[in-house]
């Protein structure tokens, strides 16, 4: 049992888990900031009785393209499917050299056992 506990809560494991963890979150949170920036602009107010017709410096108005309720969902789902996807391909064998992570041999189908890499 010792070993188990040993082999799971390994320093390289408990640091991976942290590294992709971060990864995923960080691109999600900038891919849902991305939907934010998309759907709102920055417009200066038209003259109007509360600035004296132009005679007051006008404001920068934010303008919401969409609902801000609509807004806000959209962001919040875009950047979890962001999130999830980069930890699928995080946790894929294939793109762990990109990031300096050992590939996992996979099993063979013709029964043999998988070759070690390194």
């Amino acid at each position: 049992m010792h070993k188990f506990i040993c082999n799971t809560f390994s320093r390289q494991k408990l640091h991976q888990l942290c590294v992709n963890t971060a990864l995923g979150n960080f691109v999600g949170f900038v891919a849902g900031s991305l939907v934010m920036v998309l759907t709102t602009y920055q417009a200066v107010e038209r003259r109007a009785f509360k600035n004296l017709f132009g005679i007051l410096p006008r404001e920068t108005v934010v303008v919401h393209r969409l609902p801000e309720w609509l807004e806000w969902t959209l962001s919040v789902l875009v950047g979890y499917l962001v999130m999830e996807l980069v930890r699928h391909v995080i946790n894929s064998n294939k793109y762990l050299r990109l990031i300096g992570g050992t590939a996992q041999p996979k099993a063979r189908d013709d029964g043999e056992q998988p070759r070690p890499t390194g």
